[in-house]
């Protein structure tokens, strides 16, 4: 399955699923070193497409493993103590995890399961955001596609060598 097949239907499930986004893109780990990549606006979500553990079931037909990490990237407000300026405001971002599983659950294109949650991970905490992470299992069907493979037509010489 083209991997493309994959990324571009969760990237458009990511916005009907949470239309805040203003910034959708493939992990390529752009938040680690913001000095090399441009301006990237918040919230913002990345989507990364692990390793694939694959087995063999026909000829030319396999079924791989997969794991779908979604990152969600939201604005720090500022601090969570009891009687904190935006303390609510704060708080409520712990709730845009739930938001990440409402969007992907159960979602699948052809030619993959259904996304499973399989792992939550706390929140990391960056100069100028929070990171939500979760990890979805999927099976993808995986087949090559074999061109018509023919055999020459044998052109037996039929005549008869004898004389009689």
């Amino acid at each position: 399955m083209k991997r493309s097949k994959i990324y571009k239907p969760l990237r458009d499930q990511a916005i009907k699923g949470m239309p805040y986004l203003k910034f959708r893109d493939l992990q390529k780990k752009q938040m680690h070193n913001p000095r090399q990549n441009y301006p990237i606006p918040l919230p913002a979500l990345f989507i990364e497409i692990s390793d694939i553990r694959f087995s063999d079931l026909l000829e030319h037909h396999q079924k791989g493993e997969a794991t779908i990490g979604i990152y969600l990237y939201m604005d720090i407000v500022t601090d969570s103590f009891d009687g904190a300026e935006l303390e609510n405001e704060t708080i409520e971002l712990l709730d845009h995890m739930d938001d990440v599983f409402q969007t992907f659950e159960g979602f699948c294109v052809p030619g993959m399961t259904p996304l499973v949650r399989q792992t939550e991970y706390k929140p990391q905490y960056g100069e100028r955001y929070i990171i939500f992470r979760v990890d979805f299992s999927t099976t993808i069907d995986s087949h090559k596609m074999m061109s018509n493979q023919t055999v020459s037509k044998p052109d037996p010489d039929i005549n008869s060598k004898y004389k009689f």
